[in-house]
């Protein structure tokens, strides 16, 4: 039998109605059903699991009963909200929590995870494809899921990924109040009548800025009390879209949508007073975002980097900087109350930092790159 491209194939069977079968999850059709060790949803019980267990954030149905409950097994006795779910084939699972890793003594068959990854996706890993290929799958409720996998290319392109090895499962949660100081300073920065200044915000993976641009999305459509702004998300993956539903925001989401497309729809179509989009700095995105951009609406925006010299040595970033979208760049890190620390870099001062970082790429260290 031959590798089956799990993007494509619909052999391999989910869980019956429903979508999350305790009995059935782990089984595939072309694959024996798990040892009974496997089989978590046997051999597990949740009798008073979920009444003893401080830790909350996973969402009822995500997970089979009986894997979430030997999970939720390794956090007795801590405090904190799950930020993400780590499934791996032959290795132990992790949970992340508060930004700790805690290590889960659970390890799945491929075959398992493959069967897990079908049932996110109701059945039809077909309908996922497009964003499988790319290594990723948005669920309902800004849930992300990153697929960790053999990829299968012809020309250069990914057309299917098998061998499922890993899941990754990002978990939202609601951060009311995060956000107010980035729309304080984003309305500062664009009170008089001058070109528009957008913001950029910086930091390293798993440092909160999806959860930020949530709030700031609340914040600036109504709900920091202030005037609202017509306030358009170009949401390419669906997670910014999350718990921001309240009917008095004055608020549109593109779904879906190429960033650089939908910040054209939303400047030409949508009259946006504000557009904020996720994970930027793709060099041949920020080519298509610049010529989007010039229509006069400022941009917030999040980006990967540690350090503002880190930041504008990416190309793609560099390329924005020079074209003048962001009137400030903002570094965040977790404060350990739920809310962040900002450092807010003018402009100006960014002008500097991209000055002393020139040539800099260009000078990799003996025996590797950056």
């Amino acid at each position: 039998m031959g590798r089956r491209l799990v993007s494509y194939s619909r052999e391999i069977r989910g869980p019956g109605k429903g979508g999350m079968g305790i009995k059935t999850v782990f089984s595939t059709s072309r694959t024996p059903l798990p040892s009974p060790q496997e089989d978590l949803s046997a051999s597990v019980s949740m009798v008073g699991v979920s009444h003893h267990l401080p830790v909350s954030g996973i969402p009822a149905g995500l997970l089979p009963e009986g894997l979430e409950a030997k999970l939720l097994e390794s956090l007795r006795g801590q405090h904190g909200m799950v930020e993400e779910i780590r499934l791996r084939a032959d290795r132990q699972a992790s949970l992340t929590v508060d930004g700790r890793n805690v290590m889960c003594g659970v390890s799945l068959t491929s075959s398992a995870l493959s069967a897990i990854l079908t049932s996110m996706c109701g059945g039809s890993l077909y309908a996922y494809s497009q964003t499988i290929h790319q290594g990723f799958v948005s669920l309902p409720g800004g849930i992300r899921v990153g697929v960790v996998g053999r990829a299968v290319c012809e020309e250069g392109q990914v057309i299917g990924v098998c061998e499922i090895s890993g899941l990754c499962i990002r978990l939202p949660h609601r951060h009311g109040t995060v956000g107010r100081e980035i729309c304080r300073l984003f309305r500062r920065l664009n009170g008089e009548r001058t070109a528009p200044r957008g913001i950029l915000l910086y930091a390293p993976p798993g440092e909160g800025k999806t959860t930020l641009l949530r709030g700031i999305i609340a914040g600036l459509a109504g709900k920091d009390g202030d005037i609202p702004l017509r306030t358009v998300v170009v949401d390419t993956r669906g997670e910014l879209g999350f718990e921001t539903d309240g009917e008095g925001l004055c608020l549109d989401i593109l779904r879906g949508y190429p960033r650089g497309r939908g910040i054209e729809i939303a400047t030409r179509t949508l009259s946006a007073q504000v557009i904020i989009c996720d994970e930027i700095g793709d060099t041949d995105e920020a080519l298509t975002l610049i010529s989007s951009h010039h229509g006069g609406v400022p941009l917030i925006a999040s980006a990967h980097a540690g350090t503002p010299e880190e930041l504008l040595r990416r190309t793609g970033i560099r390329l924005l900087h020079e074209a003048h979208l962001f009137g400030a760049y903002v570094g965040i890190r977790r404060d350990g109350r739920g809310g962040f620390s900002y450092r807010v870099i003018p402009r100006d001062e960014a002008d500097r930092v991209a000055l002393q970082t020139d040539g800099e790429s260009l000078s990799l260290p003996v025996g590797g790159g950056q």
